[in-house]
């Protein structure tokens, strides 16, 4: 979670705590009370009450028996995101085009603090996938695919402050939690240039990601790939699903 420097005269700390309103909301907690609210985001009552009045005033809050709820409205906060990136027009298409040649659905996501964020999927009828999987949904970096091939080829000051910061939980019984091999997997995984995590994350579900990388090696993101454990055999995944993958981070890679 990133942190506000409260000391820094230009910053709103009203309308950082506006926010924090609005991703209190978040998948399992479509609705909330005033007094849920102030309890998610620790702000007193009163201070809550007149956040969420005024962002449905503005139209982002729906009120029912007291109770409230986003509305489409919100959208308009990620709607510079989306199309000044072409996600719908351009990428969408790249990675629809990799999911029909290597037959799963084709994930894209981005970095965020110590997280990765889905800004686009690409699904396919009667291929595997995982309904905890949207555009949106946010995953740890240290147990999965997509998020160690991001951590594995940012900068070395980046990645030692993420990794310092970020939980290592034991998602299943397979998910490595020792720091040091972990920072050894992530030379690995720079140097084959792809990530392959066998069920760390979830139980039963293998993932398979390679960076994506924008001008000077920057990170950008990383494409992925979910599956049921033990599908592929390794040397099918790194002669046929790595090649293809790759392919398709460059291409989206040359959006930015």
């Amino acid at each position: 979670m990133r942190r506000l420097d409260a000391d820094d005269k230009e910053v709103s700390l009203t309308f950082a705590k506006g926010l924090e309103v609005i991703c209190a909301f978040d998948g399992k907690n479509r609705m909330l009370t005033m007094a849920e609210v102030a309890q998610k985001t620790n702000l007193s009552r009163a201070v809550a009450r007149r956040l969420v009045r005024t962002l449905e005033q503005l139209g982002y809050l729906a009120s029912d028996r007291g109770r409230y709820e986003l509305t489409p409205h919100v959208l308009r906060l990620t709607q510079g995101f989306v199309e000044g990136r072409g996600i719908s027009q351009i990428i969408q298409p790249i990675l629809r085009l990799t999911s029909d040649e290597v037959g799963e659905a084709v994930s894209f996501s981005m970095l965020d603090d110590t997280e990765a964020v889905y800004v686009a999927h690409s699904y396919g009828p009667a291929r595997f996938t995982l309904n905890m999987v949207t555009t949106g949904s946010r995953i740890p970096l240290l147990p999965t695919a997509a998020g160690r091939a991001m951590l594995a080829f940012l900068d070395a000051e980046t990645r030692e402050a993420i990794i310092a910061d970020a939980p290592l939980t034991a998602h299943t019984q397979h998910t490595e939690t020792s720091k040091d091999k972990l920072i050894a997997q992530l030379g690995a995984i720079r140097a084959k240039g792809y990530c392959f995590a066998d069920a760390e994350y979830v139980e039963g579900v293998d993932s398979l990601a390679v960076p994506v990388l924008g001008v000077g090696g920057k990170v950008i993101g990383a494409i992925s790939i979910i599956f049921p454990q033990s599908r592929y055999q390794p040397e099918h995944i790194e002669q046929v699903m790595f090649p293809k993958l790759r392919q398709c981070a460059a291409d989206v890679g040359l959006t930015f």
